[in-house]
Parts: C-alpha cells; structure tokens; sequence
C-alpha cells in the first residue's frame, strides 16, 4: 500500500477531547484535578501512535497538545504573591470544556440508545438490519478507537515493530485497502466473530495496518462491532452484517484518500 491507500482521517472516529477524556478514564484521575504532565505525556504518546500508523492528524490534536503544553508551563511557574482567592487555576477552562464535552457526550449517547430501540420496532427486510450484538458482547459501549490503537500499538510491539524500533527487513505491500476490507469481511461473514489479536497474527507490519484500518471502516459503517470481556480482557471484533454492501464499497473512496 501506498500512504494514500491507507491515510484516514482520525476525526472520523474521535477528536483530542475524547482522547483526554479517554486517558482521564483509563488512569482513573479525578477530572477536576488534572496531573496535566503526566495526561501530556500519555497525549503525546497517543499522538506518536496515530503518526506510526500514518492516520491523518487533525489540527485540532495539535493545538490541544500545544494548550496542555502551556498549562503545565503556567503550573510550573513561581506562584506569584496575590491573593490565592483570585487566582484562576490554569486548569480551569479546559476542565470546563472537558465536563461540558462530556455531558454532551453521555447526551448524545442516551439519544442512539433510544434510536437503535426504536429502529429495531421498524420493519426492515432482514438483510438490511445488523444482527443485534449479545448481552454478553454489550462491553463495546466502553470499547473507543483509542483502546484500539493501544491494542494495535502492542501488537506491533510484539513483533518487535512498535515505536522507536527499527526492522532489519521490510517487504513492500501493494495491495490497496480494498483487498482487506474484503478479506475482513469474508472471515467475519463466515466466522461471525475472531479474537482482535488473531487478526493480526502472522502478518507484518503493512499488512496488520491494511486489517486495523480496514477495520476502522467496518466499524464506522456498523458492519462489524468491538467487544472486550473486561477492562483488561482481550478484544473481539464482531460480525454484524452489511446492510448494503454496495454502500460500504461506495464509501471507501470517500474514507481512504
């Protein structure tokens, strides 16, 4: 593949306030009381991966990265003598967006909930409706794209290609995007569910980034779901059925420019 065979745009999926909030979550902080340097750190982290997987970075991640950046210059600054009473913590408006953000969030998701609900009351020929994900499978409400990235990240780490290591030998891969979207579907249509890590073993490093992106697609256009069984439980990439397969073909000009 070529960069432009697998270049898509991140935004797609996730903006840099999901991302904090994400790295709040997973690090388990309290989002009134930001350790911004230590949330800079796992940011910058997180950008360096989405850059190792040649994923277009939005403006917006850099200027989120540039704002944390300066709020922890301000923190580490000298306290000045005034009056702590009318000191604004440097936090305080990215704190504010943050609660705002996800208030919107958590809105947002109450209103899909009640549409999914709804839509299942609808009749719809049965090859245009995605198969209901299991009870068991319902996990993947905590499932986000950058849970993915960390489990990918790991993936290449194993097979000693993650960030900052270099490979002896590395063999061009010229098939586009397309060769995997079908190749995903093909497997996941006939075995209705595979294990996030058997996706990608076996393969070198081009080839797991044609199955991850190709799979960005799927789940962007619902034809296959995430689950995880746990916080810390391996991933499980589901099938749910295309509800136009044409459709998915369309877009792929459109999502993989």
């Amino acid at each position: 593949m070529t960069d432009a065979d697998y270049r898509v745009d991140l935004e797609n999926f996730a903006g840099p306030l999901d991302l904090l909030l994400h790295l709040i979550k997973k690090e388990e902080l309290d989002i009134h009381d930001i350790p911004v340097a230590r949330i800079l750190e796992q940011y910058l982290h997180h950008m360096g991966l989405m850059k190792d997987l040649d994923l277009d970075e939005a403006g917006e991640f850099l200027v989120m990265a540039a704002t944390l950046m300066v709020i922890k210059s301000k923190m580490l600054l000298p306290s000045e003598e005034i009056d702590l009473a009318e000191e604004i913590d440097p936090r305080y408006e990215l704190v504010q967006q943050l609660l705002e953000y996800k208030r919107l969030k958590d809105s947002g998701k109450i209103l899909v909930d009640q549409a999914h609900t709804a839509a299942l009351r609808v009749g719809r020929p049965d090859s245009a409706r995605p198969e209901p994900l299991k009870q068991e499978d319902k996990a993947l409400d905590d499932l986000g794209i950058f849970d993915l990235l960390e489990a990918f990240s790991k993936i290449l780490e194993s097979i000693g290609e993650g960030r900052g290591k270099k490979t002896a030998h590395v063999r061009v891969d010229d098939k586009p995007v397309r060769h995997y979207v079908d190749t995903l579907q093909a497997r996941l249509r006939a075995d209705r569910s595979v294990l996030f890590s058997d996706l990608m073993a076996g393969h070198e490093r081009s080839e797991c980034i044609g199955y991850f992106l190709a799979l960005l697609l799927l789940l962007k256009q619902e034809v296959a779901a995430c689950a995880q069984d746990g916080q810390f439980g391996e991933i499980r990439v589901l099938w749910r059925g295309a509800s136009e397969q044409q459709q998915v073909e369309m877009d792929l000009a459109d999502d993989f420019r």
